[in-house]
């Protein structure tokens, strides 16, 4: 029941978290409904390790059978089981601290379908960012988190036989006001041997509030808001610079200083670094780079980016366009990173440059 009780609690969380509707709670409705997605898979892994202890046992008293010339057992029952027996690398992994490992077990032995397994591995990934730094991807959080919940809820009517026998009850159970609000009752106590997942799972999401934005449709949106403000940056880059760069040539000193930028962290540059120790170390960097360097992009890929997101747009379902909004943020993260790191550096050029006419 503490199982139970720590999914539906969780859970009831995000529903509260969500109907609140600001980035902060919309984050930490994100990391509740994670963290019960995490306990579900972790509790099926376990569930196909004592599986497989039983697979492993009949199939070395089948295999003992066949040695001895049984005609009656068929030899085919013993390739069948072969099949069902977890390998030592997915018994390590199903044991393991990995989210990433366990999704690639349950996928494999049928538990997740792929777009289940790469939508809960993308969600714990932004769940991380959030976790440590915070402020990011306020405007496709709550869509994802809204797809998530369902996700989960999914997840736990599905999982909930597996290596256990029904609904295990301790004396050490605490039955919260929430949890009361979902068990089920009779004559005016809580049933606890006539718990359902289904049920259970009807009432939160029955709970989820209304108008809740639709991932695929969200997620478009904020790809065509990053390749419209990529672009515009580079416009800026092209029409401002105090050098006079054409696209070809600004688009490759973008990349350039990215790389370099890049190449230069390897050394841990900080500011206690004199100015002569610090150009020692530009040099190196540059030196590290500069033989074999070219620029990755001639041009800005804007359409095909917008295509890319006209996809997602279209995909019908929101698992699918998760992935597919995924890649192709990961594709426009390398130019976009370095358009806006040049962009920023232009900016504070210009602004030194005001400060210093006026004074400043």
């Amino acid at each position: 029941m503490k199982y139970i009780l720590t999914i539906v609690e969780q859970l009831d969380r995000a529903i509260g978290e969500l109907a609140i509707d600001h980035p902060i709670n919309n984050r930490l409705a994100l990391i509740l409904i994670d963290n019960a997605t995490e306990l579900i898979l972790h509790r099926q892994c376990m569930g196909r390790l004592e599986l497989d202890k039983l697979n492993m046992n009949h199939l070395r008293m089948i295999e003992t059978i066949l040695e001895h010339g049984s005609q009656v057992t068929p030899p085919e029952l013993a390739d069948d089981l072969r099949n069902r027996v977890l390998t030592p690398k997915q018994r390590k992994s199903a044991k393991g601290k990995f989210l990433d490992d366990k999704l690639k077990v349950l996928e494999k032995v049928g538990d997740l379908s792929s777009s289940e397994r790469r939508f809960i591995a993308i969600a714990h990934e932004y769940r991380g960012e959030l976790y440590h730094v915070g402020l990011s991807h306020d405007d496709i959080i709550r869509a994802i988190a809204g797809c998530y919940f369902m996700l989960c809820c999914d997840l736990f009517v599905r999982m909930s036989n597996l290596g256990v026998m029904g609904v295990t009850i301790s004396s050490d159970d605490v039955y919260s006001d929430v949890a009361k609000r979902y068990l089920p009752l009779r004559d005016g106590r809580l049933d606890l041997f006539n718990v359902e997942y289904g049920t259970l799972a009807d009432k939160l999401r029955s709970g989820l509030p209304d108008g809740l934005p639709q991932l695929s449709e969200t997620l478009a949106a904020s790809a065509n808001s990053a390749i419209e403000e990529a672009v515009e940056s580079f416009d800026f880059l092209v029409s401002s610079n105090p050098r006079g760069m054409d696209d070809g040539e600004m688009l490759e000193q973008a990349q350039w200083d990215q790389d370099l930028a890049k190449a230069l962290e390897k050394y841990h540059v900080d500011d206690s670094l004199t100015g002569a120790e610090y150009r020692e170390i530009y040099t190196k960097a540059k030196e590290s780079i500069a033989e074999d360097w070219y620029p990755r992009q001639t041009s800005i890929p804007s359409e095909r980016w917008l295509r890319r997101s006209m996809a997602v747009a279209r995909e019908p379902d929101p698992l699918v366009a998760m992935a597919l909004y995924q890649s192709l943020r990961n594709d426009m993260s390398y130019l976009e990173e370095a358009i806006q790191s040049e962009a920023y550096e232009l900016d504070r050029w210009i602004e030194n440059g005001i400060d210093r006419r006026r004074g400043k």
